[in-house]
């Protein structure tokens, strides 16, 4: 980190110290709408960043309704992003457990969105072609460890009747999830939009709660530092676009 740079997050650390009027951060944008960004954003802004990893580790619990690690894991932070923040109704406990937060749901086209969704999960694979994913390539993944992407990604896309309770394969059988419909480009962005209304109509009549904003075509930091209370003079850094795909 250069001396200019290390400046600047001392200053918006300071200026936060005293102008601060909330207590947490979410980034509950989904997955591959600039997450990686906003946690550069965050830091960015003089919070102090939980670790991806660590939070990722709570997302299987609670996605069972048990939210003891998650609790444990964000008193220890003042931002987050990525999983379980990016999945599902998560938002909903956060606002109960931890009162007068701010939300930023970032977004993009839905078509971007989900070109971008193809390309990664292709990469993982080392496959050039994202046509070619298959199910065995998402029942295999390892990443945490085997069925934790497999899980994540068929709650989010592929579950036969969606009712706001999680249940697994191995929990009721494979049966319950559309295979047939990985990737299908109508079903991922019905997911996407319909996951955002559902955002937007939670915080509906709360502005001072929840900021919208596409990151790919955002050029500063100025809306989100804005929407976190930072002087005008801390907020015209350009947005630190990371992790494109």
């Amino acid at each position: 980190m250069n001396n200019l740079l290390a400046r600047h997050i001392a200053e918006a650390r300071s200026a936060l110290a005293s102008r601060r009027n909330f207590n947490k951060v979410f980034g509950i944008g989904g997955h591959k709408t600039g997450t990686t960004t906003l946690a550069d954003v965050f830091t960015l802004c003089g919070l102090k960043v939980g670790n991806q990893v660590e939070g990722e580790l709570t997302s299987y619990s609670a996605r069972r309704g048990d939210y003891s690690k998650l609790i444990a894991y964000v008193q220890n932070a003042d931002a987050f992003q990525d999983s379980p923040f990016a999945e599902s109704e998560v938002f909903i406990a956060l606002d109960a457990l931890f009162p007068n937060s701010r939300f930023i749901l970032t977004v993009r086209d839905p078509e971007d969105w989900f070109r971008s969704q193809m390309r990664f999960t292709a990469k993982r694979f080392g496959l050039a072609d994202p046509s070619r994913i298959t199910k065995e390539h998402i029942q295999q993944d390892e990443y945490i460890f085997r069925g934790y992407c497999e899980e994540a990604h068929a709650y989010a896309f592929l579950m036969r009747t969606p009712d706001y309770k999680f249940h697994s394969s191995f929990d009721i059988g494979e049966d319950a999830i559309e295979w047939e419909n990985l990737f299908d480009k109508d079903t991922y962005i019905r997911a996407y939009l319909t996951r955002n209304e559902l955002i937007r109509r939670f915080f509906r009549g709360r502005p001072h709660q929840l900021l919208e904003i596409d990151m790919t075509t955002a050029e500063t930091i100025e809306n989100i530092a804005e929407f976190l209370g930072l002087p005008e003079s801390l907020s015209k850094l350009p947005m630190p676009h990371a992790n494109k795909t």
